[in-house]
């Protein structure tokens, strides 16, 4: 994958979780169906793909 498509797609990323978070803090009512060690497993990944996204353009061969 080129180093701008990453950055491209870990930025969008980003943006997404950050709109996401913000939604959430002002809809405290709004759930999940499922258990909160699936969501926070969910979290996890996203954050992790994330940052590999961002990262990875940046480490050198």
């Amino acid at each position: 994958m080129k180093k701008s498509i990453s950055r491209i797609i870990g930025l969008t990323m980003l943006i997404i979780a950050i709109v996401f978070i913000m939604f959430a803090l002002n809809h405290p009512e709004k759930s999940f169906p499922w258990s909160n060690t699936i969501t926070w497993l969910l979290y996890g990944v996203y954050f992790l793909v994330t940052v590999v996204l961002l990262i990875a353009p940046k480490i050198k061969k």
